[in-house]
């Protein structure tokens, strides 16, 4: 198991630096509570039946700034994991609508060890209202600019893997595996990384340090942070997290009953964008339910906090 450790660096460079072009998909903060939005391998890793609804607005300054909502459902049956993933994000003038379906089989490996592989497919709608763009040159602009208001619909596929060890957990994903860089459009999303790695630190009965990296590259440009929560008698948590180069976030929530999750994040903007924004805002909320006991061994997370 220590070995793992040495290359968990390594991994999240690799995934980190992977090139790729044009958009990207979604920034969230709270993402160590919503991982079915970058990994279908975490379908009913919780043992629970989950919803979690999470809205995000990004760069408080801007007219017409990013605005994200999702939707993530699922749960965990002797038959694998099963889910829903819904996400509607707006920036300037493109919107985007996904919908994808999950599912997740796990392989029992040890007691605590498991190997869990994600499928997702679905569809994504991407809009773009090229009467409101202003173009440099008007007399004779690019041949392939927009005008109007225009949209497509194209497929997604998207796979991941997740290895569960203890209170230990990493993962690696792929979004959008069936397009290419050269295949990628305004309205054809490129091929996405992402790694994540977690691990829990329980410090006496009512104290617990869950410390997490994240790992993505949907452009020409990567994106890395790390975050640390810290938990209170599994009633609530705070923590810090910063994203390199971007921000510095400050994380708070409530749970209620083990069955209600409630957080919220603030950024604090330190890149270039920070002389003309006033922060991001990001609340989550997530309901779930123990089903029955499972008649065979089937596993669950030992990741008790998410």
């Amino acid at each position: 198991m220590a070995k793992i450790f040495t290359y968990i660096p390594t991994i999240i460079l690799i995934v980190a630096t992977h090139i790729s072009i044009a958009q990207t998909d979604i920034q969230q903060t709270n993402y160590m509570f919503n991982e079915l939005s970058f990994n279908p391998a975490y379908t009913g890793s919780t043992g629970n039946i989950r919803a979690t609804v999470l809205a995000r607005k990004q760069w408080l300054g801007f007219e017409t700034s990013p605005l994200t909502q999702t939707l993530c459902v699922d749960n965990n049956t002797r038959f694998g994991g099963i889910g829903l993933n819904i996400i509607h994000d707006q920036l300037g003038y493109e919107r985007s609508l996904y919908a994808k379906l999950l599912y997740s089989y796990t392989a029992q490996l040890s007691e605590k060890t498991a190997l869990t592989a994600g499928f997702a497919a679905g569809v994504i709608h991407r809009s773009l209202d090229g009467s409101m763009l202003e173009f440099q040159d008007e007399i004779t602009p690019d041949p392939s600019a927009i005008f109007d208001n225009q949209g497509e619909i194209k497929p997604t596929i998207d796979f991941g893997l997740q290895f569960l060890h203890k209170d230990f957990a990493i993962g690696l994903s792929s979004a959008h595996l069936h397009t290419s860089l050269q295949q990628a459009s305004i309205f054809n999303m490129p091929r996405h990384f992402y790694g994540y790695a977690q691990y829990r630190v329980q410090a006496g009965e009512k104290l617990a340090f869950v410390p997490t990296v994240y790992a993505k590259s949907g452009s020409n440009v990567y994106q890395v942070e790390a975050n640390t929560n810290v938990y209170f008698n599994k009633k609530f948590w705070l923590g810090a997290s910063y994203r390199l180069d971007e921000s510095m976030v400050a994380l708070a929530g409530l749970i209620v009953k083990e069955q209600i999750y409630i957080g919220y994040a603030y950024d604090f903007n330190v890149g270039d964008v920070s002389p003309h924004s006033y922060g991001s805002h990001e609340i989550f909320i997530s309901f779930r339910k123990k089903p029955a006991p499972p008649q065979s061994g089937f596993y669950q997370s030992t990741r008790l906090f998410n």
